[in-house]
């Protein structure tokens, strides 16, 4: 029998154009083989039409297609883009039986419109960054994305607060869904264990702003100023300007010497480094999924983590951590003091977390065989169970 052949459409899926991207789809494709696997990855160039495809290997197909920036004309350029991946499938001989779009905003408006030329039903995958920021700006397309909700066969929002944010924006019924959270390739857990009270934080340099640097130094800064000290490392590095950048806004604060840049730790070495300190902290303003908090996490550290982004949503009420509101200082500031006093009780929840299972559920294995289950079902028909 035929394996079920899934077409995925995904901006987000390294490949000739670049091999840089992200790897939580292809990751999510590797761990299910069982599935035969087309993926069509697209790379938006500035400019308007013309559609090419610039590699064709290893079953993924590269596309670069010409648009304007900021979605404008979003729609008709993505019908025109999921015309020419229909026609592309048709004349290749190409039976589908479902189709992936790999966020609902963009890619779920061609998926629903391929699948609708090969006669398939089709799945969306809800991601927070992008999903979220399209549905504020752009209120004229809500009408069209709640079709494209409505109508799919299921969705897979990666995390509680973008499935929260998608029902509520778009007024959704009980849409069929359930949580794809992205998958993490870490093999062991380390335990807790008792240390000093420094903190820890890593990132890529180049988007300090958007982790929420500016703010963490700020609370930091006031913390200082009513006698409690805070130390904190940052791990990470960058090519260019950012962390000369980042210096001088630490010195800005008069945090040199209580704030270090500690420059990039090998990703080998990063599960100890963590463990020896007594919390990550990262109050990022933006994230989607945020893995290294995950990292954090079986590594044995409590975490300091943003409400409505990253993992909010997963750990409510475990006691592994705290959460604060990433736009405001004095949130940042109460967060902090609480991990300054005593992180022993949340290292004795982060211990449970670890030993009951809790961190199963973002392993590959879980994940993968879920997905799968999935998609087969629906790729079979109706009936056919998950």
């Amino acid at each position: 029998m035929a394996r079920p052949r899934i077409l995925h459409i995904s901006a987000d899926f390294p490949d000739a154009w670049s091999a840089r991207k992200t790897p939580a789809v292809r990751n999510l494709l590797d761990g299910s083989p069982e599935l035969d696997h087309r993926v069509y990855s697209i790379n938006r160039v500035n400019g308007f039409g013309g559609i090419t495809a610039q590699d064709r290997s290893d079953r993924v197909t590269t596309l670069v297609y010409r648009a304007p920036p900021y979605g404008i004309l979003l729609r008709p350029f993505l019908n025109r883009l999921a015309d020419w991946i229909a026609a592309d499938i048709k004349a290749q001989g190409l039976r589908v039986d479902l189709v992936h779009g790999h966020k609902l905003t963009i890619e779920g408006l061609v998926a629903r419109r391929v699948a609708r030329h090969l006669g398939c039903p089709y799945v969306c995958t809800v991601r927070g960054n992008t999903d979220q920021k399209y549905l504020r700006l752009k209120p004229g397309l809500h009408a069209a994305w709640r079709r494209v909700a409505a109508e799919a066969a299921w969705l897979f929002p990666v995390t509680p607060w973008i499935e929260r944010y998608l029902v509520e924006t778009l007024s959704l019924p009980d849409a069929p869904r359930s949580l794809l959270p992205t998958i993490t390739k870490i093999d062991h857990f380390l335990p807790p264990r008792d240390t000093g009270p420094g903190l820890v934080t890593a990132f890529h340099l180049a988007g300090w702003k958007l982790k929420g640097m500016p703010n963490l130094l700020s609370a930091i800064a006031a913390l200082r100023d009513q006698g409690c000290t805070i130390t904190l490392d940052i791990i990470g590095s960058d090519a260019g300007s950012a962390e000369a950048a980042l210096a001088r806004e630490i010195a800005r604060h008069g945090l040199t010497g209580q704030v270090t840049l500690r420059g990039a730790v090998p990703h080998a070495d990063m599960p100890k480094t963590l463990n020896g300190y007594a919390a990550f902290v990262l109050p990022t303003l933006r994230e989607t999924f945020g893995m290294v908090y995950l990292e954090a996490l079986f590594a044995g550290v409590p975490i300091l983590y943003s409400q409505d982004r990253g993992i909010d949503g997963f750990f409510d009420d475990q006691g592994i951590g705290l959460r604060c509101d990433p736009t405001s200082v004095a949130s940042i500031t109460e967060a902090l003091r609480a991990l300054h006093g005593d992180t022993g009780q949340m290292k004795h929840a982060v211990a449970r977390l670890q030993q009951s299972g809790g961190l199963e559920r973002f392993r590959a294995g879980p994940v993968c065989q879920g997905y799968s289950a999935r998609v087969q079902a629906i790729a079979k028909g109706p009936g056919s169970g998950p």
